[in-house]
């Protein structure tokens, strides 16, 4: 996040060419913008509840006998549905903010 925000303030007067300034001098105002960084850094978090595994209907079986007729083969079949809660969210970390002047030193029609 940058935040470069103007403040109001009297524009600038200066003395006339014609006029000297006063010997005391002139008050002046000076204005300098700056940019304002506010970093944050968010990471995701995901936590897994524990599982539920429910058969679906019945099992299916299937029969294969080997070449010779010396063995049979059973091969099981079962559909099941397993459910994951999962609960989402994030957490955030603000980093130590930072300023740094600008480029253009006045960010003002005024100067």
């Amino acid at each position: 996040m940058r935040i470069n925000e103007v403040y109001e303030h009297t524009p600038l007067q200066p003395c006339p060419p014609e006029e000297p300034c006063p010997p005391a001098g002139c008050n002046k105002v000076a204005t300098q913008c700056v940019d304002i960084a506010a970093p944050l850094t968010l990471n995701p978090t995901a936590v897994m509840g524990t599982p539920t595994v429910t058969c679906q209907g019945s099992p299916c079986v299937t029969c294969t006998t080997d070449c010779g007729g010396t063995s049979c083969t059973l091969t099981f079949k079962q559909q099941v549905c397993v459910s994951v809660p999962i609960r989402y969210g994030v957490t955030m970390a603000s980093g130590e903010p930072s300023i740094e002047c600008t480029d253009e030193g006045c960010c003002c029609s005024c100067c």
